[in-house]
């Protein structure tokens, strides 16, 4: 009788668990994220902070993560992240190099379908950007891309519009000197159950896939054997 209470007691928290992430969000907010190509105190965004909640029904906070420079110097000072481990880690997940290798697959329509299924809200957005690459052409091109790229996603995912919340400028430089400066605030939210939902799909994306190659390999070997009969 014991067992079969603690096994209910565990049933119980699990399905309460499963519940509350299912009518909760997921709040991402960035504040202070500076990088300046001109400044080596930003440059590799040495300066931000970032907290990651859980709400329920986005509104009542029952998880808060906070990450800031202090707390992931911490980390990369300890004995054990600090090893080589560590190291090839950081060599190995380059964000540069994954998204341009990769560059192909992630801009494909079942991805772009998949993003637009996270039905991503974005509640808060301040971007102050200045740009300056070696060609004045490709300034003004690059200027142009974004805010019309910022414009298009800020369109589909605000729900509620203030203008205190939103707001970018986008500055062209036009000197010899490429160099980058981005100030960024803003708070992203998705629902969970989104999140779970998308990754249902890619579940069930990948076992057809997996039945249709195991499928064509079958009739593969059954066409090779009867060759070899009347061969």
């Amino acid at each position: 009788m014991v067992i079969f209470f603690i096994f209910l007691i565990i049933l119980f928290l699990i399905t309460s668990l499963f519940l509350l992430l299912l009518l909760s969000n997921i709040e991402v907010e960035i504040n202070k994220l500076c990088f300046n190509t001109n400044n080596a105190k930003y440059e590799k965004l040495e300066d931000y902070l970032f907290y990651i909640r859980l709400k329920l029904f986005d509104k009542i906070t029952w998880i808060k993560i906070k990450i800031d420079s202090e707390k992931i110097d911490k980390i990369k000072r300890s004995k054990v992240l600090k090893s080589k481990i560590f190291e090839k880690l950081n060599k190995s997940y380059n964000i540069k190099s994954i998204l341009l290798k990769n560059r192909k697959k992630i801009l494909k329509k079942d991805n772009i379908k998949y993003i637009k299924e996270l039905d991503i809200e974005v509640k808060r957005l301040i971007l102050y950007m200045d740009i300056c690459t070696s060609s004045s052409i490709f300034t003004s091109f690059a200027v142009v891309a974004i805010a019309t790229i910022i414009s298009i996603v800020l369109a589909k995912s605000i729900k509620k519009y203030s203008k205190n919340k939103y707001k970018y400028i986008i500055t062209p430089i036009y000197e010899y000197k490429p160099r980058l400066k981005i100030e960024l605030n803003c708070i992203i939210d998705i629902k969970i159950v989104h999140i779970m939902n998308v990754i249902y799909m890619l579940i069930k994306k990948r076992s057809v896939v997996y039945d249709e190659r195991t499928s064509n390999r079958g009739a593969y070997v059954c066409s090779n054997e009867q060759y070899s009969r009347y061969g």
